[in-house]
């Protein structure tokens, strides 16, 4: 829970904030993992690979490039309208010149207007939900609020990173921010969009980048009914001798983060978890990119009772949060020690069934480690003291082989609807797998968009390649239409063909 900083304790952060001034900032200090990933891939020249639109069982309803802005991030569906984050990270390579960290008019959430089969044919941004300038909005979700002050209006949240200078600058902007975007259909415009201004924020303060990635459910069941975000903060509890709790957050506060949005103008945090309050970690971590501290996502139950965190290599780990201010433990799943690990997100099915990603960017990842990238776990978690892998799926691409050119084959988020599970893929844009045998995934459909023009000036490889990089889907079950998002090309509205 949040945690009280003392007078003395404000006093020698303080003192300790303007040492770190003196200190340089660096990339390895500073960025998150895929962060690290892109830049790392920015220097160097690619050739090869598919770049045509390939497709099988999945047609182009509509699609937008945003104006061609890049940096797209993750994609939610609301009501009849699209909305897209943006990412965005500072470079400390001399000479960077904030490449990577978007400003106006290309930051922002773009939203685009698809309530009708016409304006989906022909999708067009509408308004834009601003954020702080020097930050990035990657995850975004739009819901209909169920109880409080704002009960029956639109709202809209999106995760919000720092990524216009240091972490450690007091001026920094980084946690939750909410709009109402109960009035789209009368203040949208495609000829001149508006930027809609937030109407809640909540800053998870210094010393970490922000909220990466969150979802949304409301509890019905407290009295009165509440509406949470479950959120992550990554590097929480990364050492950091510079702060008064001696980690990274200055508070000390875990990876995960509760936040009571039941008024979305007075956003609150209840509760926080880290690996440290069961004993964690429990190992260095293994392969490429070993880490057991990193809470990278958090995946809600339906009735919002629990909560599943992708914890890099300490696995997924299930908490009870019936209480919201007192999360409960009750148990990880454990990689083998031939696995790289890198637990990056999930989608939790209700019937004890969690489908995983790994985001395993390194195809050789060392001595006793399986080769290629990250794939989708299937885990049986009705017993959450002993979860069992039950299934898995990997790409072609996934394995290694083949012309893979200058593309990412790996994993990135799944998304469980019905028995299907709809996967962002990355470079190998969005797959569809039949799942009602989890011990048996099959491949039924997928949608790979062509590749799209890196934005950055001048041209390098980091953000991106000239290859498809789809960061995220998701389905509007009313229509059946998938919403996918790619990191350079914008949004793709696509329809399934193999269903009636």
């Amino acid at each position: 829970m949040r945690r009280a900083i003392t007078a003395l304790g404000l006093a020698a952060a303080a003192l300790t904030f303007a040492a770190v001034a003196l200190t340089a900032p660096s990339n390895g200090d500073e960025l998150l993992k895929d962060e690290k990933h892109f830049l790392a891939q920015s220097g160097k020249t690619y050739s090869g690979g598919q770049k045509a639109l390939q497709a099988k069982n999945m047609a182009v309803v509509g699609h937008t490039d945003l104006g061609g802005r890049g940096f797209n991030a993750d994609v939610w569906h609301h009501d009849g309208y699209a909305y897209i984050g943006h990412w965005g990270f500072q470079d400390w390579a001399s000479g960077s010149k904030n490449r990577f960290c978007p400003e106006a008019p290309n930051n922002g959430i773009p939203v685009v207007d698809v309530s009708t089969p016409a304006k989906r044919a022909n999708p067009q941004v509408v308004a834009r939900l601003q954020n702080p300038a020097g930050t990035s909005a990657e995850d975004v979700v739009a819901y209909t609020a169920e109880s409080g002050p704002l009960a029956g209006q639109d709202i809209a949240a999106a995760g919000i990173q720092w990524c216009g200078g240091s972490r450690n600058n007091p001026d920094a902007k980084h946690g939750l921010m909410l709009w109402n975007v109960s009035d789209l259909g009368t203040v949208g415009d495609p000829e001149s969009p508006p930027a809609l201004q937030p109407i809640g924020f909540l800053d998870t303060g210094c010393c970490t980048r922000g909220v990466h990635e969150f979802e949304v459910e409301h509890r019905s069941d407290l009295v009165p009914p509440k509406t949470f975000a479950y959120a992550t903060v990554p590097t929480s509890r990364y050492p950091d001798p510079n702060t008064p709790s001696r980690y990274r957050d200055a508070n000390g506060e875990g990876d995960f983060r509760l936040i009571d949005i039941t008024n979305p103008a007075a956003p609150t945090q209840v509760s926080d978890w880290g690996i440290q309050d069961v004993g964690g970690p429990f190992s260095g971590g293994q392969g490429c990119d070993a880490d057991p501290n990193y809470g990278h996502g958090a995946e809600p139950s339906e009735d919002g009772k629990l909560v599943f965190l992708s914890y890099w290599d300490s696995g997924f780990i299930r908490l009870d949060v019936t209480n919201p201010t007192t999360p409960v433990f009750n148990g990880r799943t454990v990689y083998a020690s031939d696995e790289d690990g890198d637990a990056h997100s999930s989608s939790y099915n209700d019937d004890g069934l969690l489908f995983t990603a790994d985001e395993d960017f390194c195809k050789n990842s060392g001595p006793g480690i399986e080769t290629g990238y990250g794939y989708l776990r299937v885990y049986d978690y009705s017993d959450p003291s002993d979860p069992e892998q039950i299934g898995e799926y990997r790409t072609t691409s996934s394995l290694g082989i083949g012309a893979q050119g200058s593309g990412d084959y790996t994993i990135h988020n799944p998304l469980v609807v019905g028995t299907d599970v709809y996967i962002s893929w990355y470079s190998d844009g969005v797959r569809v797998v039949d799942a009602s045998d989890p011990t048996d995934l099959e491949e039924v459909a997928y949608f790979v968009p062509p590749a799209g023009q890196n934005p950055v000036k001048p041209p390098q490889r980091g953000v991106l390649s000239q290859m498809p990089q789809v960061w995220g889907v998701v389905v509007d079950e009313t229509t059946g239409l998938a919403y996918a998002s790619d990191m350079n090309t914008g949004l793709w509205i696509l329809r399934r063909t193999d269903q009636g």
